[in-house]
């Protein structure tokens, strides 16, 4: 497991190996290409040897899964006998300036066999890929959420690359680090206010029994259904390096109206072409309710 440390040493060191590289080397578009491939050929071998195989194969030994908290991936999956019946499709996906750090999500179906033709279950799936030295992505983080059969199909696979070079570079780190605390404050006020607050224009949003939320409209009717006050408690995280794309997970605890809700969250950080920090994607996955 990433063990998390908000700490701006760290960032900054990384920025001074880096720093020194001259922009414009990395071509996104073929980079983002293969993040793709590397998602899809993940899902195929699913298809074809089982998914826990295939995860084994292609997470970091670093990976973090949910179960529901956060443990080593890699580790789970060579140690569970459980093989879940597992297909999906990327139909987003986006990385990172340096190519280095990426992100993809799509619809999941779960069946009970292989050899079922119907799903029983639905939902979307979100893993942050790193590229190796050797050039090859593996899953560092990976979880889901679950919905009902959605009434619409997701066909259109959309795409962000950014086109600009990474601004603020020097204080990047620094300026994310600030940010966070004080929308970890704010989200104890009004976890709806505090998110679209910070939300990029295009804004993915995830809760448990929804199909997720995309751009800021749908993303505040989502979380304006309900009146919550959120804390929460951040155990692990990355970056890209330079930083400009950015993630966090921990555990949350939301008071709504007369209820308790606890889970895990994932946040990730996009740093745009003005040099602001955006909420690029925020998902809250319950806990499942204790019988």
């Amino acid at each position: 497991m990433i063990l998390f440390k908000r700490a701006k040493i760290l960032f900054f060191v990384a920025w001074l190996v880096v720093a020194g590289a001259p922009a414009g080397e990395v071509d996104l578009e073929k980079a983002l290409g293969s993040l793709i491939a590397a998602e899809k050929a993940y899902a195929k071998a699913a298809s074809e040897k089982g998914f826990r195989e295939a995860s084994i194969s292609a997470f970091a030994d670093d990976a973090v899964i949910f179960t529901p908290n956060p443990v080593n991936g890699k580790k789970f999956w060579q140690q569970t006998k459980e093989d879940p019946v597992i297909s999906w499709r990327p139909t987003f996906a986006a990385i990172a300036r340096s190519g280095d750090l990426g992100y993809t999500t799509g619809p999941a179906e779960f069946r009970n066999k292989r050899t079922d033709a119907q799903p029983v279950a639905f939902g979307d799936f979100v893993s942050i890929w790193r590229k190796k030295d050797s050039g090859a992505w593996k899953v560092i983080v990976d979880v889901g959420i679950s919905y009902p059969q959605p009434t619409q199909a997701q066909n259109e696979t959309t795409t962000y690359i950014p086109n600009t070079p990474v601004p603020n570079t020097e204080s990047a780190s620094a300026d994310l680090d600030k940010l966070q605390r004080e929308f970890t404050e704010s989200l104890k006020d009004d976890e709806a206010d505090a998110i679209i607050d910070h939300a990029s224009d295009d804004i993915r949003i995830y809760r448990r029994g929804q199909v997720p939320a995309v751009g800021k409209k749908a993303a505040k009717k989502m979380l304006s259904d309900v009146d919550a006050k959120t804390t929460c408690a951040p155990t692990g995280a990355g970056s890209s390096h330079p930083v400009d794309l950015a993630y966090e997970y921990g555990e949350y605890t939301s008071k709504r109206d007369d209820t308790t809700e606890r889970g895990i969250y994932l946040c990730i950080w996009r740093l745009e072409s003005d040099g602001a920090w955006k909420i690029a994607l925020d998902l809250q996955k319950s806990a499942p309710e204790k019988k």
